[in-house]
């Protein structure tokens, strides 16, 4: 086992496999969304794309920009790539128009929470019951605040550049990784459609950076900060779990048994409390065992998020590095977010270009496939 992995995750094999997966995901925008439209040929839309994308696996490994790009440009490319998710976030005048409702049900489900009304039993205007918890509403809240819950996606892609240039020292590197999630065309779709579902994968990505960068000597010097910070993470997406996994599971297990019970503690106090904002405002128990946001959050059905789930828990005493917790949690998050897919293909049935099969579920690993990849590149870098 241990050979298997030094072998994946350690050669080029890695890096070509990491940006495959990003290849991938966005590819899949590409055919789904691209046959809609009848401007430009699909299949020039795929020379083109395809064109673009072997520029920027090469891109990384130029040792001529690695000189030449500094600083400076990585702040031009990070301006001007968030003034254009701005614009993005303002496109469409009528979001009603794209069927989409995630825009919608996000906006009434904040504004709910803020004065205290039930969320969970309100359909929006396509039918659907809002399934958000209280941690990705309370990261959500400044968007809203500002008017417009597309600025989240605005928000945190500001957050991933950040948390890649404080990672990396290469400019090249983050150069890359900032057009890389800048140019995905699920995260433009994402702007567009003021939807915020990537943003929570980011949110714990860029935690898993900052963290490591501040206490890389023991992941538990702030117990009482650390579990605020799970307990919010954690009530955000389902799947958002399995980095977390990955990442602290080991040096949990390792650390004092003071700082276990700290950390414990007030992980639990958070997510009580979040959810008592949530729940205080329902009629009474029963009307929350009906309607309620823990049986409709998750992208996957139980045995299969229980599997992975596992894998995480497996992996997570592989992790020698922090390039290991970003390598392993692209491929489990990527093979949770493929379980749901086939499901929703196999056992509902639904077709490619039907508009409930959910190709945005696959970007969920985005942020960590494309930190891997950056970390993958750096270490093919320094053998050289």
């Amino acid at each position: 086992m241990d050979r298997i992995l030094t072998y994946t995750k350690n050669g080029a094999a890695s890096s070509f496999m990491l940006f495959a997966v990003y290849f991938v995901i966005n590819f899949l925008f590409l055919t789904k969304y691209g046959i809609r439209q009848s401007i430009v040929p699909l299949s020039i839309l795929v020379v083109a794309f395809v064109a673009v994308h072997l520029f920027l696996f090469f891109l990384i490994k130029n040792e001529l920009l690695s000189k030449k790009i500094n600083v400076k440009f990585i702040y031009l490319l990070t301006g001007i790539l968030g003034v254009g998710y701005i614009a993005l976030c303002h496109i469409l005048k009528d979001p009603f128009q794209l069927n989409i409702d995630r825009w919608q049900t996000l906006d009434f489900s904040l504004d709910y929470w803020i004065h205290g009304k039930y969320i969970y039993d309100t359909r929006n205007f396509m039918g659907n019951l809002s399934s958000y918890l209280p941690g990705q509403l309370l990261l959500a809240l400044p968007a809203y605040l500002l008017g417009n819950v597309g600025y989240l996606q605005v928000g945190a892609f500001l957050l991933f550049s950040y948390a890649v240039m404080l990672e990396f020292k290469s400019n090249l590197i983050r150069f890359t990784a900032i057009l890389m999630l800048g140019m995905s065309l699920s995260y433009i779709y994402e702007a567009v459609c003021k939807s915020d579902f990537i943003s929570s994968f980011i949110f714990a990505a860029a935690f898993i950076l900052f963290w490591h960068s501040k206490f890389k000597d023991n992941y538990f010097q702030k117990p009482v900060l650390l579990g605020i910070c799970l307990g919010i993470l954690f009530l955000t997406r389902s799947v958002a779990v399995i980095p977390l996994i990955i990442f602290l599971l080991k040096p949990f297990l390792a650390t004092d048994t003071k700082r276990k019970i700290k950390t414990v503690a007030v992980f639990l106090l958070t997510v009580a409390i979040l959810l008592l904002t949530v729940f205080f405002p329902a009629k009474d128990l029963d009307y929350i065992i009906k309607y309620n946001p823990l049986t409709l959050q998750g992208q996957s059905n139980k045995f299969v998020m229980l599997v992975f789930l596992a894998a995480a828990v497996l992996a997570s005493f592989y992790v020698r590095k922090i390039n290991d917790v970003f390598y392993f949690s692209a491929c489990i998050v990527f093979l949770t977010m493929v379980g749901f897919v086939l499901e929703k293909y196999l056992v509902f049935g639904l077709g490619f270009q039907d508009n409930l099969f959910s190709t945005t579920y696959l970007a969920a690993c985005l942020p960590f496939s494309i930190i891997a990849y950056c970390f993958s590149v750096r270490k093919e870098v320094e053998k050289a």
